[in-house]
């Protein structure tokens, strides 16, 4: 029976990873503000959701904070399709801080699995990496939230403007500035010019930074300890 369980378990943040990446790659082709393509933005998120509770969420309290978050950030979703236009900002506020407090929780969660593992497998590595992602995407929905009540915070290229004025590329855009941003990389297409949005910057870097030096650090070292493990009586 063990030795049925473990493939699948082997492909849970595997499942994780892919549904966070194609949610990247799809937004920004579903940016027409039509409703068929805004209800499959809806479903792609949903299936992220559905990623997250199979591969990281094992206790029943886990998986009712995940609902919550998961559920009300679905129904703000929804409810941009339904509010009269002055309702919009406040809504697309309030999913972004929604979505980033799912990514966090779920985060959260990843890293206290790792730690916790006695044994590290080749999917928990997979996990590691889908927490990287995490960070970036919480930062992501964070720069949106403080472009949409402070556009001042930042100073955007004439090149990418044109994306701001839709939901989907503009959370597009965030994420790939919050990406450029934890890497270190930085295309000066974005730049900050507000308090906030000057704190955000520092503190995904140093959170970027922390979670090298010690989340992926920690799985190195133990990685190698399993490698270097004298084997087991009987093995």
């Amino acid at each position: 029976m063990l030795g049925v369980a473990a493939p699948a378990k082997l492909t849970r943040h595997i499942q994780l990873l892919a549904a966070l990446v194609a949610m990247e790659l799809l937004n920004p082709l579903l940016s027409k503000e039509q409703p068929t393509t805004r209800i499959l933005s809806i479903a792609v998120f949903a299936t992220v959701c559905a990623a997250v509770f199979r591969a990281v969420l094992d206790t029943t309290a886990q998986r009712w904070a995940g609902a919550i978050l998961a559920g009300a950030a679905i129904a703000l979703n929804f409810a941009r399709l339904l509010v009269p236009a002055d309702l919009h900002l406040p809504t697309e506020v309030a999913l972004d801080g929604f979505a980033a407090a799912l990514y966090m929780f779920v985060l959260a969660v990843i890293v206290s699995h790792m730690f916790a593992a006695r044994q590290l497998r080749s999917d928990d590595v997979v996990g590691a990496f889908s927490g990287y992602i995490l960070i970036a995407l919480i930062w992501g929905r964070l720069y949106a939230m403080v472009w949409m009540a402070l556009p001042g915070s930042f100073r955007i290229s004439p090149d990418v403007t044109w994306q701001l004025g839709n939901w989907h590329t503009l959370q597009a855009l965030f994420d790939y500035y919050s990406f450029t941003t934890i890497s270190s990389i930085g295309y000066a297409d974005i730049t900050t010019t507000g308090p906030a949005s000057n704190t955000l910057v520092w503190l995904e870097v140093m959170c970027g930074q922390f979670y090298l030096a010690v989340v992926v650090a920690s799985i190195v070292g133990m990685r190698l300890a399993q490698t270097l493990a004298p084997p087991r009586d009987g093995s």
